[in-house]
């Protein structure tokens, strides 16, 4: 009997696998109780039992008809007695632009492990020497330096060359800003977002002829400077629209009738400089009088606004951001501008929220990542280094296990990012307009953010006391305004904004949902169409628990003995199969549910940038491998990092059932999705021996505009060369060597003869180098400003 029911699994299991017909599965099902009866597995009254079941469940799915009648129809008076507003806040807003195919495959739990490579580092030579015109100045304070880079300098990178800019495309652009924040992660962030997030971009990419020849080049020359205001992208999201309405009108001069936008808006707060003057603004079109179009209502456009032309009140307020800013507030009544102010022309009058989208998407596949490279660099740099040269308890930090972890932690991290940055300036099908990734790039923004911060508290967790000095030094701990920066620009809570976007993006991704949805909202519904959706539905959530419970064979150890290739991509595919059957019931139950504890958004997004970030560490692993350029210890910080994303997207997983299902449903999903126990477990990062990750290169770079991370090189590389000497001195005083007693002890084995004069010098000039950090740290000049 045992046999005979895994028989009957074995066969719905495949079935759902290779998502074959259902009817082809009744054959097999119908057939099977009469061989094993003929084999006598089964007595008679247990084949008759079964065969009866299967018989209900075949009916049920092949006969339309009857599944109609005692499914559909039920269900369906189920749903109509449900609040339709809720329906309709799970309305589709896209035609495809929200979720690309590559994010599309990853949330359906079919990841494309073929996407296109990685872009490589080579950097034109043009671009390098505009990052350096940028910071000629970098031996001057801080403040002398934000002075010297006037707006004309870089607010024309990413315009085209015919219209007066520097046409440098997504890579070069990440590499200017990455060197600009080795010396000020800020500026660098203004200089991003004003190239990427400002309405420069706006216009460069979605603007008419006409616009581009009057904005562009006055934009590229720096005559006029973009004010930066709240996107509003995600209560568009929310609402479908905008708050901001303003409706078609007529107004005459000079005896000629002119269609225009006639609105009114009060304080709306941006950031700027006193030459700042044009902005956008997203506004909601009516057209009434239908003057225009036979709909009274058109959708949200993007509208340009300058000060120095439009009839706007501009208020200046407080400085902010080490005055870098200023915050202004703009208002307006009942003014009128033309149509021609439209971002693209009155023909996008509904593009608005999907220019803005990819407006956002791009912006944060550049800058963010960039801005952040040099925080991960420096701080672990900084760390690794310092772990050389400083003793605590007269043991020298890299001789403690706890410290050994925290630095390869650290490199992990840092490897995560530049994989990441990667991905993210991929361009999907190679085409360089169109991103692999979209919806991801935002939500990885501000995980970004956190993780760099994460950072710069490892650094000190390292340094100590150190801490402070070098972080000011190097202008490291600027870093959280630049955080502080992207929240007002983007909004407050990144955990309430992550609400719009996730539903948004399972309705965009889902390839039944929003049909289900769709056809709920209609006031007459299609009971038999919905009945086909439906079905299909019940397929797809079975099709994925099948890949779940067939990868999970896959990736256990015997598993794993019969099937040796493509481990890693078999657990990136049971993890996004996972993800694809948790984030179907968490939608099902957020739609049908009008309070639900909406944390597990939050949940579903780390746990769809954790696959992201599996599949970009993976291909770095196989490229590397492929080009035989993988060491033992980059290859290690690659595993480790592998490993510690699963278990990082596995704990997300479940944090997601917890705050989302009751307890036994969660019991049950989790029954379901661990059937074998949970795989995953938390990265050790316990290297068994000191690796050396240093990038000599990465490293030159950085020591051009980071003075203190130079010395701590320069320290710990003298050290190294003395490490035989100063075996000899502990082994002949019985003391540990530390800044303390260096002087005294080299002194005495001097005069006993254990070592030359030489070596002497040799010795304490390394530890005078280390001595005077410590010094600097307590006594230096501090450059903060």
């Amino acid at each position: 009997m045992t046999l005979y029911l895994l028989t009957l699994c074995l066969l719905a299991l495949t079935h759902a696998y290779y998502r074959l017909p259902f009817w082809l599965l009744s054959i097999f099902w119908f057939f099977t109780p009469f061989i094993f009866y003929k084999l006598k597995f089964i007595t008679n009254t247990q084949g008759i039992i079964t065969l009866f079941l299967l018989l209900n469940v075949m009916i049920i799915g092949n006969l339309h008809y009857i599944r109609h009648l005692f499914l559909t129809l039920p269900l369906l008076r189920i749903l109509n007695s449900k609040d339709r507003i809720n329906w309709q806040q799970f309305e589709q807003i896209d035609d495809g632009w929200l979720v690309t195919d590559f994010e599309k495959a990853i949330y359906n739990g079919q990841p494309d492990f073929k996407f296109v490579d990685m872009p490589s580092q080579t950097v034109s030579s043009r671009a390098k020497t505009f990052a350096d015109s940028l910071l000629k100045n970098r031996k001057q304070n801080i403040i002398k330096f934000r002075h010297a880079i006037q707006p004309r300098h870089y607010s024309g990178m990413a315009i085209d060359a015919t219209y007066g800019g520097q046409a440098f495309n997504r890579q070069e652009l990440a590499y200017i800003i990455g060197r600009v924040s080795q010396l000020d992660p800020l500026m660098a962030a203004l200089i991003g977002i004003v190239n990427t997030e400002s309405v420069i971009s706006i216009i460069q990419k979605h603007g008419t002829h006409d616009q581009k020849n009057l904005y562009l080049p006055q934009f590229a020359a720096g005559k006029k400077l973009p004010f930066l205001n709240t996107t509003f992208l995600y209560e568009l999201l929310e609402n479908g629209k905008s708050s901001i309405e303003g409706r078609i009108d007529i107004e005459s001069h000079q005896q000629q009738s002119t269609h225009g936008i006639r609105l009114s808006f009060t304080d709306i707060i941006m950031l700027g400089t006193p030459e700042s003057s044009v902005f956008y603004l997203a506004v909601n079109l009516s057209d009434f009088a239908n003057e225009l179009s036979e709909t009274t209502k058109l959708g949200t456009a993007l509208c340009i606004f300058d000060a120095a032309s439009d009839r706007i009140v501009i208020k200046q307020g407080n400085e902010a951001y080490k005055g870098l800013f200023r915050y202004y507030s703009c208002s307006a009544k009942d003014i009128f501008i033309p149509l021609s102010q439209i971002v693209g022309g009155f023909k996008n009058a509904n593009q608005g929220i999907k220019q803005m989208y990819l407006k956002q998407a791009s912006a944060a596949s550049i800058w963010p990542a960039a801005v952040s490279a040099t925080i991960h660099d420096s701080s672990t740099y900084i760390s690794w280094y310092f772990a050389h040269i400083k003793k605590q308890n007269s043991r020298a930090l890299l001789n403690y296990r706890l410290v050994r972890k925290q630095l390869n932690r650290q490199f992990s991290h840092r490897q995560r990012l530049l994989n990441i940055q990667q991905m993210a300036l991929v361009s999907g099908d190679g085409n360089a307009d169109d991103m692999l990734m979209s919806y991801s790039n935002i939500l990885f923004k501000n995980t970004i953010f956190d993780i760099s911060l994460h950072q710069l508290s490892w650094l000190r967790t390292v340094l100590g006391s150190n801490a402070h000095h070098i972080k000011s030094e190097n202008n490291l701990n600027q870093y959280f305004r630049v955080k502080h920066l992207s929240m007002e620009l983007d909004g407050n809570s990144h955990e309430i904004n992550q609400l719009p976007l996730m539903k948004k993006v399972a309705l965009s991704a889902h390839p039944w949902y929003k049909k289900e949805v769709e056809e709920l909202n209609h006031e007459h519904i299609d009971s038999k169409k919905l009945d086909f959706y439906l079905f299909k539905h019940i397929a797809y959530i079975l099709h994925n628990i099948a890949k779940i419970w067939v990868h999970a064979v896959r990736t256990s150890w015997l598993g794993r003995f019969i099937w040796p290739k493509s481990k890693h991509q078999n657990l990136i595919r049971r993890m996004s199969s996972t993800y694809a059957f948790i984030a179907d019931m968490a939608l099902i139950k957020w739609s049908l549910k009008a309070e639900n504890n909406t944390e597990f958004t939050g949940f579903l997004a780390q746990c769809n940038q954790q696959l992201i970030v599996q599949m970009a560490v993976l291909r770095q692993y196989q490229n590397s491998n492929k080009a035989g350029g993988n060491d033992d210890n980059t290859k290690y910080i690659l595993k480790q990092s592998l490993r510690d994303s699963f278990f990082l997207s596995q704990q997300s997983i479940n944090q997601c059932i917890n705050s989302a299902f009751s307890r036994f449903t969660a019991l049950l999903l989790k029954i379901v999705i661990f059937p074998l126990g949970k795989p995953f477990h938390q990265a050790s990062f316990a290297a068994p021996n000191d690796m050396s990750l240093v990038d000599s290169g990465t490293i030159k770079e950085l020591a051009e505009n980071n003075s203190v991370l130079a010395q701590i090189a320069q320290a710990s590389e003298q050290l190294s060369h003395v490490k035989n000497i100063e075996n000899a001195v502990t082994n002949a005083t019985g003391l540990a060597l530390t800044t303390k007693n260096y002087e005294v002890l080299i002194d005495r084995t001097l005069a006993a003869g254990i070592i030359s004069v030489e070596q002497a010098e040799q010795i304490r000039t390394a530890y005078d180098s280390i001595h005077k950090l410590e010094l600097i740290n307590h006594f230096g000049k501090n450059n903060e400003d």
